[in-house]
């Protein structure tokens, strides 16, 4: 019976590894994205290096009413008003950001399948995650280590989008308030 526990625990604990190498990679990416869009709206409402320090602090990362979803829409407003030019550079990317967020929030708040059952398959390249619909109906999804590899390029190429629009929004700042 010892035995059973402890490879069970062994099996459960291989697979907690692959759940923080499949979702934490993801989420590792998720990070910055979310900090360069603090940075593209900071920049564009503070040209002063001081302020803009303290406008992320109070607004941006010192309140309960900012979240990634709603500096998605801050940021589209901005392009859409004040950057015309780099929506036309970048025509999918608040799509973009919404399809990652979207798959961000899901994997965040789906739970780790660690029954019997699934243990037993022995995956080395999966989990397998469950979430809840609005009716409480249980689904299952499996994520491979593939799926999030095509999905952190996904991440990589907005986040390159995102470096150069901030470079941009910064330029233009800092070039109309000298």
């Amino acid at each position: 019976m010892k035995d059973k526990i402890d490879d069970r625990n062994e099996s459960a604990s291989r697979l907690i590894e692959y759940d923080m190498a499949i979702r934490g990679a993801y989420l590792a990416y998720i990070i910055p994205i979310d900090g360069l869009i603090k940075d593209i709206i900071s920049h564009h409402f503070c040209s002063d290096e001081d302020k803009r320090k303290q406008f992320v602090s109070l607004i941006l990362n010192g309140n309960n009413y900012y979240n990634f979803s709603f500096g998605i829409k801050i940021l589209e407003k901005l392009l859409n008003i004040h950057y015309q030019d780099l929506t036309k550079r970048y025509p999918k990317l608040i799509n973009d950001l919404d399809i990652i967020r979207k798959y961000r929030d899901w994997l965040v708040h789906a739970i780790l399948d660690t029954s019997h059952e699934f243990l037993e398959m022995n995956h080395t390249d999966r989990i397998r995650l469950i979430s809840y619909d609005d009716k409480g109906q249980a689904n299952y999804k499996e994520v491979t280590r593939s799926e999030i590899d095509e999905r952190l390029e996904d991440c990589l190429n907005i986040h390159f989008a995102l470096v150069d629009i901030r470079m941009e929004v910064k330029d233009r700042i800092l070039s109309t308030t000298k």
